[in-house]
This record gives C-alpha cells, structure tokens and sequence, in this order.
C-alpha cells in the first residue's frame, strides 16, 4: 500500500467499520467512534500503532452493544495502548479549527445528515457519527477519515470545513449544549 505524508507524519489507510461485526448488535454498525479512534491513533502514533474499530470495540468494558461515548473510546485506548485521548470539555469552532490547522487530529462527533449526501458514503443519515480529520486546509478544507467509508485504500478524503463544522455544532445542539463533542491523542515524536 502506498504511503502519504503530511509534513512527515504518514497519513492512515481508511478503516471501514462494516466489517467489524460487533456481537448483539443485531448486524447495525455502531463502531464510528472505536474506528474513527484507530484512525486517530495511526496518525498520532505515525503509523507505529493501526488498531481497527473491532479491536478497539472488544477492549470496550463494560461491552456495549450500541455506539460508544469518547469516554468509553479513552478506556479501551488506554487498555490496549501507553496513550490516551484527550477530551477538551469547552471547544468551540474556532479552537478546534485552531487544532487542525497546527495538523495535530481530532476526532469529532456530530449529527451525519448535517453532511452534504455528496460527502456521505450512505443516504440513511439520521444519526450521531463519529469521523477522525487530520487537518485542515484553508485552500482545500478538511481531510477526514469516515467509518461508513468502504473504500480502504485511501487517505481521507476532502470535504469543505464549513460541512465539517456544521456536523460538529450540531451534536452539540442535539444534545443541548454549544461544546463540541471531540477528542484528541497527542501526537508522538516522529
């Protein structure tokens, strides 16, 4: 497989979670989180750590058979890893756009019909969805890594940061409250 660079940090191969086939959930795919935290994992790591979405899963305790929190994604990367996710608990847009602009990675959940269905890889989008974005580029928007996609021989792919802040503010409204719902492992020395 072919290697991409971002500043000499490896960009991580897309990781699909329809075929993590999580146990009692009934064939639904609900591993968004677990897999878009392996994505954050590779790219933190340079590449040293690739954990797929099921491995993540099965370190998940107590096991869960829905869509897991970010709380629940930082214990199963801790169990399984010498890192950890970070959970700012006050971002906005605008320190998170600050974060992937600096290329340091953000796994960010929010509500998937908020995307364009040009950008989606289903129709079906009414649900809370996690995706991994690298960075972002003001000439060509964000690069993001999405669980729903198949297509496991790329490197993200581009979709324009005002979609990608919208997925994010929405969770947030979903849910009640303006905080982002994102996290972030810290990047290792290359």
């Amino acid at each position: 497989m072919t290697t991409v660079l971002l500043a000499r940090r490896r960009l991580p191969h897309q990781d699909f979670e329809g075929d993590d086939r999580t146990p009692s959930a009934n064939g639904d795919w609900v591993t968004c989180t677990d897999t878009a935290a392996g994505r954050a994992l590779c790219y933190a790591s340079n590449g040293r750590q690739n954990l797929d979405g099921r491995t993540i899963r099965a370190a998940v305790h107590p096991h869960d058979v829905n869509g897991i929190n970010l709380s629940q994604a930082k214990r199963a990367i801790e169990a399984l890893t010498t890192t950890t996710i970070v959970l700012p608990q006050t971002w906005d847009w605008a320190d998170l756009l600050a974060h992937l602009r600096a290329r340091k990675g953000a796994i960010i959940q929010g509500w998937y019909r908020s995307i364009p269905r040009d950008y989606r890889h289903q129709a079906a989008s009414d649900f809370g969805h996690a995706i991994f974005v690298s960075h972002d580029s003001v000439t060509s928007g964000c690069r993001v890594w999405d669980p729903l996609d198949a297509n496991q021989t790329h490197h993200g792919q581009w979709i324009p940061a005002k979609y990608i802040r919208l997925f994010a503010e929405t969770w947030g409204l979903h849910n009640g409250t303006d905080n982002l719902l994102v996290g972030y492992i810290p990047l290792q020395p290359l």
